[in-house]
């Protein structure tokens, strides 16, 4: 899997033989959490309501500064098998979002921060997070608004593996497409790819004339495809293609919340 962004700084996760998607970091109720889709994480074996975990460990690159000619590379070890026993990853049962908590936050000393047993760093230490004054609820999402969509779509093969590292994250740009508050849903008009699934989407306005805000509005879930069917009257065969059709489901940041005050 790999980990996603925040406005400074860009987290890439892979697990261990299992594939890849995109995450962010983000801080509430003085902890620091891992967001990303469930399905990034978890497996859903058909007949059960218990998704079992894709891998017992996963790797978190972190590149702070990213997309500019100062770039820091941070490395996050997690073992996911140990968390899970602790506790410290929750997941919905009903929408596509998952987190796994990795440090405390002494709400005293912003500078002191304690990391979970079953998180390990590599250098340099400290990340950058995005924290409670970055999230806009549901309710708040703009239809129209510009948004930014941050991930690693690894499905991406040559030409442009040929000429850009495909362990660097890749900005797409479109807007908010529509809102529903009774299906607790999102849909953003920019096309998403394999690797992109558990990406922040951030939305942009501008409270005032001088001003412009950044606020993250959920996690990629999903590309919405696009089907059509061709019919051979002659032959009575009928063939069903399916593409990308450039939407993307979005999964509301107010269902991570939900789930750091389970």
């Amino acid at each position: 899997m790999r980990a996603g962004v925040n406005t400074h700084s860009t987290e890439n996760v892979e697990e261990a033989e299992k594939g890849s998607g995109s995450g962010c970091f983000l801080q509430l109720s003085n902890s620091v959490y891992f967001v990303t889709a469930r399905h990034v994480l978890f497996s859903e074996p058909e007949g059960t309501n218990s998704p079992a975990l894709l891998s017992g460990k996963a790797a978190i690159k972190s590149y702070s500064g990213a997309g500019t000619t100062n770039v820091t590379e941070r490395d996050v070890l997690l073992d996911l098998s140990y968390l899970m026993s602790n506790g410290e990853i929750r997941y919905s049962t009903n929408h596509d979002i998952a987190l796994v908590r990795i440090e405390d936050c002494n709400p005293t000393n912003h500078n002191l921060v304690r990391l979970l047993p079953g998180v390990f760093y590599g250098s340099p230490f400290g990340l950058n997070v995005m924290d409670s004054q970055m999230v806009c609820l549901l309710r708040n999402v703009d239809v129209g608004a510009d948004v930014y969509m941050f991930g690693y779509p690894l499905s991406l093969t040559t030409p442009i593996q040929e000429k850009f590292d495909p362990a660097q994250p890749l900005l797409r740009k479109g807007i908010v497409a529509g809102v529903s508050l009774n299906k607790h849903s999102i849909v953003v008009d920019s096309p998403a790819y394999q690797g992109n699934s558990g990406g922040p989407v951030v939305q942009m306005d501008h409270p005032s004339f001088e001003e412009t805000r950044y606020q993250i509005i959920g996690v990629v879930s999903a590309f919405v495809p696009f089907e059509e069917e061709w019919e051979n009257k002659t032959l009575r065969y009928s063939h069903v293609t399916v593409s990308n059709s450039g939407y993307t489901l979005v999964e509301p940041i107010d269902s991570t919340i939900e789930l750091v005050w389970k």
